[in-house]
């Protein structure tokens, strides 16, 4: 009996069939809190052409709020959990910065705090500061307006520290100092976001050659055991193989702050169709790695080379990260035929592009949708074949049953 194959009506038919033990004898509590719900934990899309380049210009505008909320739907159509605003903290842009807030609670989604102060870039013709004075300012903000932030959000209190203040690392020398600012702030901002009740997830950011070149393991585990890369790259082979590197550099889960495409100086210029291509690909890097990678960011949502929308109108790449952001699983528990759990199965894509082992008795495999028939195997029994429909888009939960391919005691008599 090699070669079983299944479709989702089979399945129906022969669990009726087989009168197997259901996946409701099992805990469903556990499946519930074990199996992901997405493909990453965050999914977040990028506004700071709007949110950060426009804050002084649109700040006095109230019909802005228009483009904010028009932003906020579409982003929430593509599947994010969070929107990443980069509106600067100082006190001339805080009303502008709860207008976009409001906006991204009044459409469900939480918030990825990605601004800072201007004087530590110098944007907006303001004077530079300190590592002190940034550190000062940081828990002033935080302690001031606790209103804006929620549990669930995501706050980086520098991102790509390098850019300002006393320079890169690389270049100063000062690899050690950049390294203790970035954990001092960290501890800062979870002490006083304890402080006001707020359960938001703190994470450091960087530029992919920061993290490969300056950071240590021990600097990484002190910043919560998972930092941001903002990386972008002339390949998505190399995407995936400078994520990994840099993971297995540190020892700690590597998320990814800003990636997008293209980049004229890195990709050239590409049609629509290119883009999404080049997009598409990116994505499948991250997906290959996603158990690993808890958070990404794609940037930019409107007003870049990057950009998913033009003028109101979503071009080809936002297809790709809806597909990825909305991406459905196929999860459940794996039995022998006399309804006995069985582990360590291996289950996978037809075309070999992607297979997983299962530790436990239950597996989850999401499903892009260019992949509908899937093989299940383990050593000792049949192999079991999975045919979705085109349409799949749904998570949905299927328990798997295995023939054992060792003669039965009767069947011998």
């Amino acid at each position: 009996m090699k070669g079983k194959y299944l479709t989702i009506a089979g399945f129906i038919v022969t669990l009726l069939f087989l009168g197997a033990i259901s996946l409701v004898s099992y805990p469903e509590i556990y499946i519930r809190k074990n199996f992901r719900d997405r493909l990453f934990k965050i999914q977040s899309i990028d506004t700071m052409k709007y949110s950060r380049d426009l804050a002084r210009a649109k700040a006095r505008d109230p019909g802005f709020d228009k483009v904010i909320d028009a932003q906020m739907k579409l982003i929430t159509e593509a599947g994010a959990t969070h929107v990443a605003i980069g509106t600067p903290y100082d006190e001339e842009f805080i009303s502008f910065l709860k207008r976009w807030v409001a906006s991204a609670r009044a459409h469900g989604l939480s918030v990825w705090f990605r601004g800072n102060f201007s004087g530590w870039e110098g944007w907006f013709s303001y004077p530079k500061i300190t590592r002190a004075e940034h550190r000062r300012l940081l828990n002033v903000f935080i302690k001031k307006h606790p209103d804006l932030f929620e549990s669930g959000d995501v706050f980086t209190p520098c991102p790509e520290c390098e850019n300002g203040g006393l320079g890169d690392p690389r270049n100063t020398g000062d690899k050690a100092g950049y390294r203790k600012f970035l954990i001092d702030e960290f501890g800062d901002a979870k002490s006083v976001f304890g402080e006001i009740g707020k359960n938001v997830e703190l994470y450091a950011s960087m530029n992919g050659d920061i993290a490969r070149y300056v950071m240590d393991s021990a600097s990484a585990e002190s910043l919560g055991g998972g930092i941001l890369i903002d990386h972008y790259v002339a390949s998505a082979d190399a995407f995936g193989k400078d994520i990994a590197d840099i993971r297995e550099k540190l020892g700690v889960n590597i998320g990814i702050g800003e990636f997008g495409a293209p980049i004229p100086d890195l990709n050239g210029n590409m049609t629509e169709a290119a883009q999404a291509k080049f997009v598409e690909a990116l994505f499948r890097a991250l997906y290959l790695q996603s158990e690993n990678i808890p958070l990404v960011n794609y940037w930019v949502f409107e007003g870049g080379t990057t950009a998913l929308v033009r003028g109101d109108k979503p071009r080809e790449a936002y297809s790709v990260i809806k597909d990825y952001y909305r991406m459905p699983s196929l999860s459940g528990t794996i039995f022998d035929t006399d309804g006995k759990y069985l582990s360590g199965a291996q289950i996978g894509f037809a075309d070999g592009s992607y297979s997983v082992k299962t530790d436990t008795v239950f597996y989850q495999i999401f499903i892009p949708p260019a992949q509908r028939k899937l093989i299940v195997s383990k050593d000792g029994y049949d192999t079991f074949n999975i045919e979705l429909p085109a349409d799949f888009a749904t998570s949905t939960v299927m328990d798997i049953y295995l023939e054992s391919t060792t003669p039965k005691p009767w069947y011998s008599f």
